[in-house]
């Protein structure tokens, strides 16, 4: 789950063609492990989960939140007892109001509205929201041009999907890509999330998901987690750099398997010495500005 590319995607880059799936669950295994390795590397996450963290009292006017955080859903106080506001509350990337992902919350400061905890400071703060990296996140969810053709039922392993070519490469998403849906991509339908982990090929068809995913099924969802006939369905699109670099990783990765990529370096004394990489040069350059530095002050 949450890879940050398709398996069409890499099908694609490697020209391998969509008839070609002799090797289809040794990409994505590829692509599964080249999406962890980003996240290690960066110290980030880039993929969208519902989560509550929580955080000690410090101040009454803000919270420094340890994570990116996407969107607000409730920020609670004095210990999960209250919550605040959405209209006493600011979300921020330190100073600024108008960059995405924001690191803290800080409220009106002539609003009245003030930070507490009873008891203990410990633990008092509870930040409820959509929480990873993406610079970019009103634009991030892909309209897929297709919707449920039946009724999706609560926790089914599969979705079935309206309009000829819905998973085919004969109809295309929002932004003319083909095929509309993927095994790797991750859809979101109403406020769930789903992953694609297989399906058909053309004509009206379905895709096999695991559901509610990334700590959705949340109480607005309908009664028994099931969505109506004609429900839109929208895909998730990663920060631009991570998908190209995921893709790229688990291409290079792919081609290891038989042919190791080597940089040659010249030493006199030796004559040619060949050292393999260990990630190619121009992934890790695209992922440096991404890396999470951790501070810490002493009293």
């Amino acid at each position: 789950m949450n890879e940050y590319t398709s398996l069409a995607k890499l099908q694609n880059y490697l020209v391998l063609g969509s008839n070609n799936n002799s090797d289809n669950e040794l990409l994505l295994s590829f692509i599964t492990r080249a999406s962890r390795a980003i996240d290690t590397f960066t110290q980030r996450k880039f993929y969208p989960r519902l989560e509550t963290r929580f955080y000690d009292y410090i101040e009454s006017r803000r919270v420094k939140l340890d994570d990116d955080l996407l969107s607000l859903s409730a920020l609670k106080y004095q210990n999960g007892a209250c919550t605040m506001p959405s209209s006493v509350m600011w979300l921020g990337l330190g100073d600024d109001w108008n960059i995405r992902p924001y690191n803290r919350i800080v409220l009106n400061k002539y609003s009245g509205s003030l930070l507490n905890f009873t008891g203990t400071p410990q633990r008092a703060i509870e930040v409820t929201g959509i929480w990873g990296y993406h610079e970019d996140y009103n634009s991030a969810w892909i309209d897929t041009g297709t919707s449920l053709a039946n009724a999706y039922t609560a926790s089914a392993g599969n979705l079935s999907l309206a309009g000829a070519g819905s998973v085919g490469l004969g109809a295309s998403d929002a932004t003319g890509y083909a095929p509309r849906i993927s095994v790797g991509d991750t859809l979101k339908i109403g406020d769930q999330f789903f992953a694609v982990t297989g399906g058909g090929t053309s004509g009206q068809g379905s895709v096999l998901v695991i559901p509610y995913i990334n700590g959705t099924l949340s109480a607005s969802v309908a009664p028994g987690g099931s969505f109506a006939a004609g429900t839109s369905i929208a895909k998730y699109a990663p920060e631009p750099d991570i998908e190209y670099s995921a893709m790229r990783l688990a291409a290079w990765t792919y081609g290891q398997k038989d042919t190791p990529y080597e940089v040659k370096q010249s030493a006199p004394q030796f004559g040619v010495i060949t050292v393999p990489y260990t990630w190619p040069p121009d992934v890790r350059s695209r992922l440096e500005r991404f890396v999470r530095f951790m501070f810490e002050t002493m009293p």
